[in-house]
């Protein structure tokens, strides 16, 4: 079956380049390729460059530049086509089936704890910090050292192309994919998660109070626009790693994280992971982070659970335009009233405007405190 390169992308080369094939003669036109599927090593498989189409003369294989492809990983055409677009950084969008006859793929019950823990504590290990998201978190708008990195795992995602290898390492090595937020089966049944190029950033992982990871968010390198966005909008820099959606998928959940001491005295309320994280590296203070200013599910048993800790007083630590914008300062005034009904204090807590998130505003005294030592 002949592709044209206005439907593709790409052609039949760039996935003989991306899938490795060893190449013994090239021609204007053509390629001769040793046979992957049935073992020749004398150049047999023919790839017609031309009408991106490829037949192995000794086994008979034969295909399109998808086939060749999703048979050489054991996928679908349609994963086949995203992984492809998104290895060489090409990626358009095409239908799935189920999303045009409206057939919902069946979603899986959320793991255990334990096992959600496991699974992502195994898959952070395997997985590299680039240089460039190294360098953004320790740079000055950040500001945190190698060893805090290090401590809270912070890692980078992982190229589309790689994530059924890592799902089958993660399997091979005993840790549950089924009910893991992000994990999912492509359409040749097989487990894959849930990373591509448009979601690439740094994994920062959701920690509950029990110590173990429930959740991954990530900080996109690119943020996401909706198509109903207005044109001033930056689109979303954060979102959770989920596989709500996809053949026995499940939801992240929209966990909240901690960080700090679990017998904390105080307790501070703010929006944001690594905001967080870095506040709590720069006033030792103790945190539980929301994802969204109103993303408020389990905040209430949470603080019920710290009460009973023996915390008194929780502070509201959400960003300073609070006092410009309505909708954030309703959800800062819930977080106070949440927090009453948990039987504990609570105030707000309020900065110079001039630095929007409390991570800024400790930053910029950090750095204020380095200039009067200097002087």
């Amino acid at each position: 079956m002949t592709s044209s390169s206005d439907t593709f992308p790409f052609g039949i080369a760039d996935v003989v380049e991306l899938l490795g094939l060893t190449v013994r003669r090239r021609l204007p036109s053509s390629l001769y390729l040793n046979c992957p599927f049935c073992g020749d090593q004398r150049g047999r498989l023919n790839v017609n460059t031309d009408k991106n189409v490829w037949r192995c003369n000794r086994c008979g294989a034969a295909g399109g530049m998808l086939a060749l492809y999703a048979r050489y990983n054991c996928t679908g055409n349609a994963d086949a086509y995203r992984e492809i677009c998104e290895a060489l950084g090409r990626y358009t969008p095409r239908p799935r089936v189920n999303d045009c006859i409206g057939v919902k793929p069946e979603q899986n019950v959320r793991a255990t704890p334990q096992e959600i823990h496991q699974t992502y504590s195994l898959l952070l290990s395997m997985l590299p910090l680039t240089p460039t998201h190294k360098a953004h978190l320790l740079s000055p708008r950040r500001g945190l050292t190698e060893e805090q990195i290090a401590r809270f795992g912070f890692k980078s995602t992982p190229p589309a192309f790689l994530c059924r290898s890592y799902a089958e390492r993660l399997r091979r090595q005993g840790c549950t994919l089924q009910g893991v937020p992000g994990f999912y089966t492509d359409n040749a049944g097989r487990w894959t998660i849930n990373f591509g190029s448009r979601t690439a950033g740094i994994l920062l992982p959701a920690v509950g109070m029990d110590g173990l990871i429930c959740g991954m968010q990530i900080r996109l390198d690119i943020p996401l626009r909706r198509r109903d966005d207005p044109p001033g909008k930056s689109g979303a820099k954060y979102i959770w790693l989920s596989s709500v959606g996809k053949p026995h998928g499940v939801t992240s959940g929209s966990p909240l994280h901690f960080v700090g001491e679990p017998f904390a005295k105080t307790v501070y309320v703010t929006e944001g992971l690594l905001k967080a994280d870095i506040a709590r590296c720069l006033t030792g203070r103790s945190f539980v982070a929301v994802a969204g200013v109103n993303s408020l599910n389990g905040l209430e048993s949470a603080l019920r659970c710290m009460a009973q800790n023996g915390t008194k007083l929780v502070v509201e630590a959400y960003d300073m335009d609070k006092l410009e914008n309505e909708y954030v300062a309703s959800a800062a005034e819930k977080v106070q009233q949440i927090a009453r009904v948990a039987g504990l204090q609570s105030t707000s807590l309020v900065w110079n405007t001039a630095y929007k998130g409390i991570d800024d505003w400790q930053l910029a005294l950090r750095r204020e405190e380095a200039k009067e030592k200097v002087a």
